[in-house]
């Protein structure tokens, strides 16, 4: 007598008993998921639009916790009501019952945890893992893109996950293969009394963001992390993106367009995840081999906004402060109006002025001022007093003084020396 294949064993459907025709049962899957974020929802919609597209039915058991998940798994194996399982969850009591049930079971790792783990079937589990080594260059590449960088961040999720984590890690390596020094913020929250973590350390992290070099290119680890970094540096006029470009993953529109300025953000291809999951899951369950156990989604192109806009180069900014100098320093002009002239942040301006010309702002105008009031000097016979508001200066008392401070002698001095 040939033995009746087992549901378990193939995406086929049954063959039901009774009736001329016989009717056809579609496989039942568990699919687990996150769905407080845009990801899930991806993925949900790259599984339909796979079954769609190849004229399939499932019957979807959907849950949305760790605690649902579990339950539906113990649930459906007793009764033989499970096909197959889509899951970000990973414990050991549901892959033992996986395991005993031969389910086959896609482990969906949802935000590139990189966890490996047994197998819970004897050949019958593949791995969906995001690519954090192309999510790393993608994000790099577009930073790198918008501005002259003097260093680089990286600031973790506030509870210590091993997502955040490994995404730091490959942020960083890429940060560092261009040449730029890097930084990382540990942002694990306030401990509370009982050591679990208490909410964001706000106050560690705008430390961390006042120290940092700037200007800075900064990835967060999620879009809730980069909202936090923009809402920071607004509060202590830390200018973004002039002064910090951030960069935030998810794409999730709540933190995306809620933040001011709207948030830069790597889009997670949620849809074709999806479609790999699908798809070597229909393959198990038809009882042929995966095409690998280990399957990598990436990411859509970036979606730019203003958090990461394209920022002037370290010469433009420079340039402009030179010229506006030399034509105005001799008529008052001042720190504050060299910097509403080039139309940047003052620490943008001054840090930048200096990187390229060894002196400050304040020490260019003296110095363009004097310069002028020697050349007075020596080309008219203008008295102190006649050409020191010629120079930029309220009086010949402060021109004196300013004089004696460069020269060691005084203004008529170095007239009668020459």
């Amino acid at each position: 007598m040939k033995r009746k294949q087992s549901p378990h064993a193939t995406g086929e459907p049954e063959a039901a008993a009774g009736g001329g025709v016989a009717a056809r049962r579609a496989p039942r899957v568990l699919v687990a998921l996150w769905m407080n974020g845009v990801f899930g929802q991806d993925v949900m919609e790259g599984i339909r639009e796979w079954l769609r597209d190849g004229g399939r039915t499932w019957v979807i058991r959907f849950a949305d916790s760790e605690s649902l998940y579990s339950s539906s798994i113990r649930w459906m194996a007793r009764r033989h009501l499970l096909d197959g399982i889509i899951s970000v969850f990973w414990d050991s009591k549901s892959l033992q019952i996986a395991r005993r049930a031969k389910i086959p079971f896609v482990h969906l790792e949802q935000k590139g945890d990189e966890k490996d783990g047994p197998d819970p079937a004897g050949g019958r589990l593949v791995s969906v893992r995001m690519d954090v080594h192309s999510l790393a260059t993608a994000a790099v590449d577009h930073l790198l893109s918008r501005a002259d960088f003097r260093s680089a961040g990286y600031v973790e999720n506030y509870f210590d996950h091993g997502w955040s984590r490994n995404r730091g890690d490959a942020i960083v390596a890429e940060f560092s293969l261009r040449g730029l020094r890097t930084q990382r913020f540990l942002h694990y929250g306030r401990a509370s009394r009982t050591g679990e973590c208490n909410g964001p350390d706000f106050a560690g992290l705008l430390d961390w963001l006042r120290k940092i070099e700037k200007p800075a290119a900064i990835v967060a680890a999620n879009d809730a992390t980069a909202a936090d970094i923009i809402h920071l540096c607004a509060s202590t006029g830390i200018s973004v993106p002039r002064d910090i470009a951030v960069l935030g993953i998810d794409d999730n529109p709540v933190f995306c367009w809620t933040s001011d300025p709207n948030l830069s953000s790597i889009h997670l291809d949620g849809r074709k995840a999806g479609c790999l999951c699908a798809e070597a899951l229909l393959a198990m369950m038809s009882g042929r081999e995966p095409a690998s156990g280990l399957l990598r989604y990436s990411n859509l192109p970036i979606q730019k906004r203003a958090s990461t806009a394209a920022t002037p180069s370290f010469g433009d900014v420079v340039q402009r402060a030179v010229d506006y100098i030399d034509a105005n320093a001799c008529s008052g002009a001042s720190l504050s109006d060299v910097i509403r002239h080039c139309g940047y942040s003052r620490t943008l301006v001054t840090m930048r002025f200096r990187q390229a010309t060894g002196k400050s702002v304040e020490q260019a105008l003296r110095r363009r001022r004097l310069d002028e009031a020697r050349r007075l000097l020596r080309d008219t016979r203008l008295s102190v007093e006649e050409l020191a508001p010629l120079c930029g200066y309220e009086n010949a008392s402060s021109l004196r003084r300013a004089f004696v401070r460069e020269t060691g002698v005084t203004p008529m001095a170095w007239r009668n020396g020459r």
